[in-house]
C-alpha cells in the first residue's frame, strides 16, 4: 500500500509540472507559488468539510502543529523558493539532478530523527531508482552555465523538501492526510504573504490572479499536485519515509511516456537505460 501510494504521489507530481510549469510563463513563479498555496486551502477545506465535518484542521494536537507547521516552512516555503530560484541560475536539468538525492537525505534523517532503518535490498532498490533517475535528467540538454549559487540554491531546496517530509512523518502519524497538509501549507502561506510584503510584489500578484489562462494552469496544477502531496503523507503510514521518498522522486521517469505521447519528444536510447534501471528499482521495492 505505502509503495503504490508513493507512485501515485510521483504521478501527480508529473501532472502538477506540466500544469504548474505553463502557469509560471503565464503569470510568474511567485504568483504561482502563493495562488496555488491558497487554492490548495479551499480545496482541502472541501474534502476535509465533506469527510470530517471540518473546513478547518481545528482538532489537530499542539504536537501535530508544532511538526507539521516546521515541515510546511521547510518544505512548502523555503524548498519551494529556493527551487524556483535554483532553476534560474542554473536550469532545470542540474536542479532535478541535486534534487534526486532527497531520497538519501531522507533516510539519513530519518535514521537519526525517527530512527527508522532500510534493509540492504530495499537500499539497492533506492540506489537503482536514484541512479536511473539521474541517468535520464543527465541527458536533457541545458544551455544554463553552471553557477556555485544555483547549486547552493538546488542544495537548500533538496535539504528543505527532505526535512519537510520527516516532520510531515512525525506530525501525520495519527492524523488525517488531508489536514496534514491543510496544517503544513498555513506556514507557508503566511511566509510568503511576509516575503512578498517585504518585496512590494503585490502588483504582480494581482497580474496573476487576473490572467485566466495562467489561473486555469494553476488551479489544475493545484488540484493534482494536492491529491498527489496527500497520497504521498498517506504513503508514509504504510511504508519507510526513505522509501517512500525514493518512489516519490521517479516523476523525471514517469515524465517520459507523456512527453512521447503528448509533446511528441524523441526519447534516446540513454533515457530508455536509465528508465528501465528505475524500473528495476522500483520493482525491488514491490517483490522483496
Amino acid at each position: 500500500m505505502g509503495e503504490s501510494l508513493a507512485l501515485a504521489a510521483a504521478f501527480g507530481w508529473v501532472g502538477s509540472s506540466v500544469f504548474l510549469e505553463r502557469a509560471s510563463k503565464e503569470t510568474g513563479t511567485l504568483a504561482v507559488n502563493l495562488i496555488r498555496l491558497v487554492i490548495a486551502m479551499l480545496f482541502l477545506g472541501v474534502i476535509t468539510y465533506v469527510k470530517r465535518g471540518l473546513v478547518l484542521p481545528l482538532d489537530v494536537t499542539k504536537e501535530s502543529f508544532k511538526f507539521l507547521s516546521i515541515s510546511g516552512l521547510f518544505g512548502l516555503f523555503l524548498g519551494d523558493f529556493f527551487l524556483y530560484k535554483s532553476y534560474i541560475k542554473i536550469g532545470p536539468r542540474i536542479t532535478l539532478l541535486v534534487m534526486t538525492f532527497s531520497p538519501i537525505a531522507v533516510s539519513i534523517l530519518s535514521f537519526f530523527i525517527l530512527g527508522e532503518k532500510i534493509e540492504g535490498f530495499k537500499v539497492l532498490g533506492m540506489l537503482l531508482t536514484i541512479i536511473g533517475i539521474a541517468i535520464v535528467i543527465l541527458k536533457k540538454k541545458n544551455d544554463k552555465e553552471f553557477s556555485k549559487v544555483g547549486f547552493i540554491y538546488a542544495l537548500l531546496a533538496m535539504l528543505g523538501e527532505s526535512l519537510g517530509i520527516v516532520f510531515t512523518r512525525l506530525g501525520s502519524i495519527d492524523y488525517d492526510s488531508f489536514a496534514t497538509i491543510q496544517v503544513r501549507t498555513i506556514p507557508a502561506i503566511l511566509a510568503f504573504i511576509v516575503y512578498i510584503s517585504l518585496k512590494k510584489e503585490w502588483s504582480n500578484i494581482k497580474e496573476g490572479i487576473l490572467n485566466k489562462k495562467g489561473m486555469i494552469y494553476i488551479v489544475l496544477g493545484t488540484i493534482v499536485a494536492t491529491l498527489g502531496v496527500t497520497a504521498l503523507v498517506e504513503a508514509m503510514k504504510y511504508a519507510n519515509v526513505g522509501i517512500v521518498s525514493t518512489l516519490a522522486a521517479t516523476s523525471p521517469i514517469l515524465i517520459i511516456p507523456i512527453s512521447i505521447i503528448f509533446f511528441k519528444e524523441k526519447v534516446s536510447i540513454l533515457e530508455g537505460i536509465g528508465a528501465l534501471i528505475s524500473f528495476v528499482g522500483i520493482t525491488i521495492f514491490f517483490i522483496l
